[in-house]
This record gives C-alpha cells, sequence and structure tokens, in this order.
C-alpha cells in the first residue's frame, strides 16, 4: 500500500461520507477494471475523466463530496488505488467505532460459543468494544487456530508449536 492510498483513505475518513456510498463507490470501481482503465488512461483529458465520473458517480446517489473526492484521486493518479484507500478508511471507521477487525485461521471451524469467547479476550485485551471477525479455513495448521489482531498472533496451531519446537532444539 502506498503513502497516497493511506492519506486519501484518511481524507474519506475525514470528509464524514455516509459509508454504504463509499461501498457503493468502491463496489462500483471494483466491478468495472474498464472505469478504471478509462480513469488511468494517460490519452484521455482529465476533463473527459471528470466528465465520466460526473455521469457515472452521480447524485442522488452520490454526494457532492463523493463526486469531488473521486475527482481528486483520478487527478493524482490514485483511482486505481481505490482498494487499498478504501480499506484504510474501514480501519479507520472500525477505530472510531471501538471495533477491532481481527481474523481466525482454523483447522476445524469453533462453535459459536468458543468464537464469543476469542472476541471477549480480544476486546479485554485491546480496550476495544466489539470484534469483527473474519474466518477461513486453513488445513495447513495441521490441528488448531492462529488468532490475529493488529501486531497480535496467537499461534495455536499444531505447524506453529512444531516450529516452536524445531526452533528451540536448533537454538
Amino acid at each position: 500500500m502506498t503513502e497516497q492510498a493511506r492519506i486519501y483513505g484518511t481524507v474519506l475518513f475525514e470528509l464524514g461520507i455516509p459509508g454504504g456510498m463509499i461501498e457503493k463507490a468502491a463496489k462500483m470501481l471494483a466491478g468495472c477494471p474498464e472505469l478504471v482503465g478509462c480513469l488511468t488512461s494517460l490519452v484521455i483529458p482529465a476533463g473527459k475523466k471528470r466528465s465520466v465520473i460526473r455521469k457515472v458517480f452521480r447524485e442522488p446517489d452520490f454526494s457532492g463530496r463523493m463526486i469531488c473526492f473521486l475527482e481528486k484521486a483520478c487527478e493524482s493518479g490514485c483511482i486505481d488505488e481505490m482498494e487499498a484507500i478504501i480499506q484504510v478508511w474501514r480501519e479507520k471507521t472500525m477505530a472510531a467505532e471501538g471495533i477491532l477487525p481481527a481474523s481466525l485461521e482454523y483447522v476445524t471451524r469453533p462453535d459459536e460459543e468458543q468464537l464469543a469467547a476469542m472476541r471477549k479476550f480480544l476486546c479485554r485485551r485491546t480496550g476495544r468494544r466489539s470484534v469483527e471477525l473474519s474466518l477461513k479455513e486453513n488445513p495447513e495448521l495441521l490441528a488448531g487456530f492462529v488468532l490475529r489482531a493488529g501486531d497480535m498472533e496467537y499461534d495455536y496451531s499444531l505447524r506453529g508449536q512444531l516450529a516452536q519446537l524445531t526452533r528451540a532444539v536448533a537454538g
């Protein structure tokens, strides 16, 4: 992720544009590579690009602030980084709402009671109000799970334990 994407994601957050509108714009851009190609083309003049943005992202579906933001992102050459920009916006939005994004990789999916305990553990550990947990099956772990949130990692997988044992014996 570029520094420019981080800056634009922060600006997008600070603009206070409704989340549904931002998500809709992100979906439209992600779903139409031809549109992004047009907006990043070196042969299409800036005025034509602004015109395309205004036709595709029209009011009342999109506010003037959202349209202006997209125009600025296009002018600065980072419209093709919208996925990263939106990721920064989501992170900042979640942090402002006291939500911690976390991921769980597992071999056997935990039941709802176990997932609730993991969320509670992370809330106590971080002081956040709630946890948004993304789940992913990973048979390469052999057994157990790996829980990640921010710069914290809790590796309770068999693969992780074997790697730790190997390091202990080798070192």
